[in-house]
């Protein structure tokens, strides 16, 4: 009986962690674009994002989902540096 319990517990524990994942989505000249990685951590500021190969050096800040109303969090004032345009 034990094992049949400590099975079903560990089958809704798997499933407990509701929260979606992702990896943030910048508006790139009108058009929600997901980033390939999530560069943001922490909390207190609002995530941004510069690209390494961007010939005009624009900030763009990181929404939580495709909606682009919600900012992600980060915990520096500095915009994280990728390498590529997506």
């Amino acid at each position: 009986m034990i094992p049949v319990m400590t099975l079903g517990l560990a089958v809704g524990l798997a499933f407990a962690n509701t929260t979606t994942q992702s990896n943030g989505w910048i508006d790139l000249n009108g058009i929600p674009t997901q980033l390939n990685d999530d560069p943001c951590q922490g909390t207190g500021e609002f995530c941004r994002v510069q690209f390494e190969n961007d010939p005009q050096e624009r900030e763009f800040p990181v929404y939580t989902d495709i909606s682009l109303t919600t900012l992600k969090d980060s915990n520096t004032t500095v915009p994280y540096e990728l390498p590529a345009l997506p």
